[in-house]
């Protein structure tokens, strides 16, 4: 990695993106220009996943010295993540059914019939040259241009016929920038999941288009796939109670929540820091890996260089340890997905309560998640105009 992942680098990249490809990103988001140009993005999703630099601070930063006209693609493109998160916290069932699928297809009894054609796709040997170039970049730095991550998984779903719960889970464990919500729920909208009787086909003529590589072999796609069942989930409207937190408390660290603001060094500088780090030591190290542990070391020395001195713990048991006495730990909200069903076990198996921390931007946006997105954004005004600091 040749920068490092923090609050620094994240105002450079903001920076240098305002400078270059800010008031031309509507008419050239939407190419792929290949591994050396990445000038038409600017690959801020990592940082903004991670919260270390914070939504609002981009908004800001790009509204200064823009009229909202003229760069309103890429505001958008910003309030995505926060619509998807807002859409399935208001319909959790979402996320425990995508994960009882994705665990009983791993299941070796029900994953033969498609081990072999799912193991090419992964190694990128489907034979498909566009496809397997995807998945050599993606393995290889972290990242895929958004139209292609859409081809992706069209041929994923449609032309290689491979459940999409795995093409998913894929994505989410070598994305630099895969949350939770936006990157189930983008799969499901390929799919065909999200609106009924809608999905994403991707085509030969549209990847020849906004693709940049010259690909020796091109695919052949479906052309008339099956419409896939359509569940509908009911919006339950999500409740959040933010609990008074007293000076002789907890406070974990997750990566979810690495927030570099004064706020927050204000609310934690009193409280018992500490850091589960879970990953597995034996495990092979992906490029997504090493960004998580670079981004937890640069936060611990932010913290540390604040006067805060974080403890890190490399087991459950040792935060369970460490919480016997106090059985309360705060933190940030991660949302809906993995680190919040770690919390939720925890709590569970060795009754300890969590306090949240909720961001008020979330709890200011995810009220008009109810729907579509193009309800949602016509919200980004009234959201833009009651941003707090």
């Amino acid at each position: 990695m040749d920068f490092k992942p923090n609050n620094i680098t994240a105002k450079k990249f903001l920076d240098n993106f305002i400078n270059e490809g800010l008031r031309s990103y509507s008419s050239k988001r939407n190419y792929d220009f290949g591994l050396s140009n990445k000038s038409n993005v600017s690959r801020l999703s990592p940082f903004i996943r991670r919260r270390i630099i914070h939504e609002k601070a981009v908004l800001k930063k790009c509204l200064k010295n823009n009229k909202f006209a003229n760069i309103e693609k890429f505001i958008q493109e910003i309030f995505w993540r926060t619509y998807w998160k807002g859409w399935l916290e208001g319909r959790k069932d979402v996320w425990k059914d995508y994960n009882k699928k994705l665990n009983f297809l791993k299941d070796d009894l029900n994953f033969k019939s498609f081990r072999k054609d799912y193991s090419k796709a992964i190694s990128g040997n489907s034979g498909i040259h566009c496809f397997d170039s995807w998945v050599e970049e993606l393995v290889s730095t972290g990242y895929l241009h958004n139209h292609s991550r859409m081809w992706f998984a069209s041929i994923w779903i449609f032309t290689l016929n491979l459940p999409w719960e795995l093409g998913a889970d894929f994505f989410y464990k070598n994305l630099l920038d895969a949350d939770p919500a936006s990157n189930t729920l983008s799969w499901r909208w390929v799919a065909g999941l999200q609106t009924e009787g809608k999905i994403y086909l991707a085509t030969e003529e549209n990847i020849e288009k906004f693709s940049t590589f010259k690909f020796s072999k091109k695919p052949v796609l479906e052309k008339k796939p099956k419409l896939p069942t359509y569940i509908n989930y009911s919006y339950v409207p999500p409740t959040f109670e933010e609990k008074k937190i007293s000076h002789d408390e907890i406070f974990l660290v997750t990566l979810d929540n690495l927030i570099y603001s004064d706020h927050q060094i204000d609310k934690i500088k009193n409280l018992n820091v500490l850091f589960l780090d879970q990953r597995s030591e034996n495990s092979k190290e992906s490029i997504k890996d090493i960004y998580d542990k670079e981004s937890a070391k640069e936060y611990i020395d932010f913290l540390n260089n604040k006067n805060i001195k974080v403890k890190c713990l490399k087991k459950t048991d040792q935060l369970i340890d460490f919480c016997s006495k106090k059985k309360t730990i705060i933190c940030n909200y991660p949302g809906i997905g993995y680190q919040l069903d770690k919390i939720n076990e925890i709590s569970e198996k060795y009754d300890i309560d969590f306090k949240f921390i909720y961001d008020q931007f979330d709890l200011m946006c995810w009220p008009y998640a109810k729907s579509g997105f193009f309800k949602f954004k016509t919200k980004i005004p009234y959201f833009l105009e009651n941003m707090n600091d």
